[in-house]
């Protein structure tokens, strides 16, 4: 007996074209992706809510390799100084 695959939700969107263009680009990076909405949805033009959500999906082994290439800019861990804190100015203070 064969087990369908599991997969991984990597981008959650309500814009068929923003996932198509995300599942390309892990697929160009040799991750495969399947783009999923639920059955129906598109057909009746629902476009909010849980019937309007399509997943970008990705297998378990490529999960975190392909959330990297989507957020690449996101730190490992948050500092663990607050030397860098800029709180912004209240205007009111200034006059």
């Amino acid at each position: 007996m064969s087990r369908s695959p599991e997969w991984r939700v990597v981008h959650l969107t309500n814009n068929l074209a923003e996932a198509q263009v995300i599942a390309g680009l892990l697929r160009s990076e040799r991750i495969p992706a399947m783009v999923h909405q639920e059955a129906g949805a598109s057909a009746f033009g629902i476009t909010v809510g849980r019937l309007g959500e399509i997943k970008v999906l990705v297998s378990p082994e490529d999960y975190e390799r392909a959330l990297s290439l989507l957020d690449p800019d996101l730190p490992d861990e948050l500092p663990d100084n607050t030397d860098t804190i800029i709180y912004p100015l209240d205007h009111d203070d200034e006059e």
